[in-house]
């Protein structure tokens, strides 16, 4: 526990001299880490952390030529601006505003853009009334570290609302809001020293550099899971989500909270990715799609790996590293995929034999008559050995399918050989990408029991296909990462029976206090 402005504010040599040699030591000790983490953080750049290049102190900026500080100005960076502040309008000339920022202001206004000094806010103007108090006692002397008796004199030093969704009470039907008003005590130590209560705060996080995680929140951790799951999972906008609040609860959230609600829930679960990555690894058969994913004007790729109770989304390139570090090389199950040239790279995979199919039927199709008799020989052939492979789940022949199907496998395979070099380009390469998977794309004439389509990843995507028509994707890489996990965490809830937004609920409660996070909900027993 680091000492807070309030604890340094009372200690003094008058107070010094006082304490025991035992607690003057304990005191020294806390000083001295304090100093030590201090000196670390000031000691830090952006050239050796994760602090962004605007961070860095005026009199780091300067001494650059000047064709390096007339480009801070025209990036409209923090540094730019404050050194343009103290510049007479003679000395500084205006740069002219670059697409998606807001123009500097004109030359000889004397204002900076954005909110002026002593201006009024824009503080909350609805009222809740308190249904519920609860009061937060430090434990330990910010000090000595002495443990404060119960009895201790204390009073309030500040406070802040919690606006939450109420337990289920049995018996009622429907959602119950509750305001609790969470007070902070300060208690006095026999040494003297006035301890403060502290909400729990999260480090900052490279990765969540706009992102806090803490206990002083406005909106509580079931109602967060609410929001997350309307946001998502009902795919309703920031505006209809405050809208719907408003409308049905006369609860009044602005957009900016909602949307920082979601990045928080997505930074509070991140920790939980281990645990279903855990599981994919592990799983006997993994389905796996990706679908293109739109952030901020770049073009990435949603990807959907996939077991029967697992569902973890991933957005990034569409590249073999991609599923790589998913995997982490501990996949030995069977994977199911279409297509795509990243996937064999995984020896034991299976074809979806829909996309087959309906590659063929385009052949079939074809205005070339002789292209479009091969599309639907080879068309007809796979569609027996597919009622073959059904029929075989039910009652399996005795000699087995391939002895059976000799003859279609090989006219099958005839076909492919002896147009794989057609003129015909389509044709050309439908027939060469079989020959490719020969083995992969057969091997459940010899195994009917394996899976022949990839609909379960397809269909974990179908969703968050049409969340993408309508939110037209995400806006940074923090959203991107938020998105794709809490959708992964829903999804999973899902296949395994639980309620999503309790689950979630019960992750933020958790890591607002710095606490251990619960288990993801188990994978319901077989009956």
């Amino acid at each position: 526990m680091h000492l807070s402005k309030h604890d340094l504010f009372q200690m003094n040599d008058e107070w010094l001299k006082k304490l025991p040699a035992e607690l003057l030591l304990e005191v020294s000790k806390r000083l001295l880490h304090d100093v030590k983490e201090l000196q670390d953080r000031l000691n830090q750049n952006p050239d050796n952390s994760s602090r962004p290049p605007t961070s860095q102190p005026p009199w780091a900026k300067t001494g650059g030529s000047e064709e390096q500080s007339g480009a801070a100005v025209e990036c409209g960076t923090a540094a730019g601006a404050a050194e343009t502040a103290g510049s007479s309008p003679e000395e500084t000339e205006p740069a002219p505003p670059v697409d998606g920022q807001r123009p500097l202001a004109k030359k000889g206004s004397g204002k900076r853009p954005g909110k002026q000094p002593g201006s009024p806010g824009h503080g909350r103007s609805q009222k809740l009334a308190i249904t519920a108090r609860c009061e937060h006692r430090p434990e330990l002397c910010a000090a000595c570290a002495a443990a404060l008796s119960a009895d201790a004199a204390s009073q309030a030093y500040t406070a802040w609302d919690e606006v939450d969704i109420a337990p289920q009470v049995e018996g009622l039907i429907g959602l119950t809001f509750r305001v609790t008003r969470h007070t902070l005590l300060e208690v006095s130590c026999s040494c003297g020293h006035v301890s403060r209560a502290q909400p729990w705060r999260a480090p900052a996080d490279g990765q969540w550099e706009k992102v806090e995680l803490g206990e002083w929140r406005l909106v509580g951790p079931r109602l967060a899971g609410v929001i997350v799951l309307l946001a998502l999972r009902m795919r309703l906008s920031r505006a209809s989500i405050r809208e719907l609040l408003m409308e049905m609860f006369e609860l009044t959230l602005s957009t900016g909270v909602i949307d920082e609600t979601i990045r928080e829930a997505g930074r509070a679960s991140l920790p939980l990715e281990d645990a279903l990555v855990a599981d994919i690894v592990q799983a006997a058969q993994l389905h796996v799609d990706e679908t293109s994913w739109p952030e901020s004007g770049v073009l990435l790729w949603l990807w959907a790996l996939v077991t029967t109770h697992t569902v973890l989304f991933l957005i990034g390139p569409r590249s073999r590293e991609m599923l790589e570090n998913a995997l982490q090389d501990g996949f030995l199950g069977l994977l199911i995929s279409d297509g795509y040239g990243v996937y064999r790279a995984w020896e034991n995979r299976l074809r979806c034999w829909p996309h087959l199919l309906r590659k063929l039927r385009g052949l079939a199709e074809s205005s070339d008559a002789r292209v479009s008799g091969v599309g639907q020989e080879m068309e007809g052939l796979m569609k027996t050995l597919m009622a073959a492979i059904y029929a075989a789940r039910i009652d399996p022949p005795p000699e087995g399918l391939p002895a059976r199907y000799a003859k279609a496998i090989e006219r099958l395979r005839h076909l492919c050989e002896a147009h794989r070099m057609d003129d015909h380009s389509v044709l050309r390469s439908v027939v060469r990408e079989f020959l490719y998977d020969w083995n992969v794309i057969l091997r459940p004439v010899a195994e009917p029991h394996l899976p022949l389509s990839n609909n379960a990843a397809e269909q974990a995507l179908r969703h968050w296909v049409i969340s993408r028509t309508i939110s037209h994707g995400t806006r940074s890489e923090e959203g991107s990462r938020a998105f794709a996990f809490l959708a992964s965490l829903i999804e999973t809830c899902r296949r395994r029976g639980a309620s999503a937004w309790q689950y979630l609920g019960t992750v933020i409660a958790a890591a607002r206090k710095g606490l251990q996070l619960p288990t993801i909900p188990a994978i319901p027993a077989t009956v």
